[in-house]
């Protein structure tokens, strides 16, 4: 696999005369989905006894797109979950027992992490394409 920097790949684009503006929202679109496809999978599915009548998966299926935008002079693409307990599953939390004594520390599962790191591992791959598009656009 190549490797490409943001400005080699800007700078390809410039030269074949494409829109940099839709290059870059197309190209980062897809890398949020990429890190988002990754998170979701990573994403812990809680498991209950039968007749408890409560069901796993809310923190699973609660990851949004919020969308790609253009900020100033470059764009920016996120993902959120708005579970409020997202975060203790993420990063880690403290146990803490009824007198309210910290006796051990659940790890995170660091899901966010891993979907953070398929998007940049998938973005030289995602900056080719993105190439070959605008070069048979262009016909190139």
């Amino acid at each position: 696999m190549s490797t490409m920097d943001f400005s080699t790949y800007m700078a390809a684009l410039k030269q074949l005369g494409a829109d940099l503006d839709e290059s870059a929202q197309r190209t980062l679109s897809r890398m949020n989905a990429k890190g988002m496809e990754i998170t979701i999978k990573n994403t812990p599915v809680g498991q209950y006894p039968k007749g408890s009548g409560k069901v796993g998966g809310t923190l699973r299926k609660n990851w949004h797109n919020g969308g790609t935008r253009k900020v100033g002079n470059g764009h920016e693409s996120r993902y959120y979950n708005n579970v409020y307990y997202s975060g203790y599953v993420n990063n880690g939390h403290r146990l803490v027992n009824h007198r309210h004594e910290t006796v051990g520390y659940v790890e995170g599962r660091r899901m966010l992490e891993q979907g953070q790191e398929a998007a940049k591992e998938a973005a030289p791959a995602i900056f080719n394409e993105e190439i070959q598009r605008v070069k048979q656009k262009g016909g190139w």
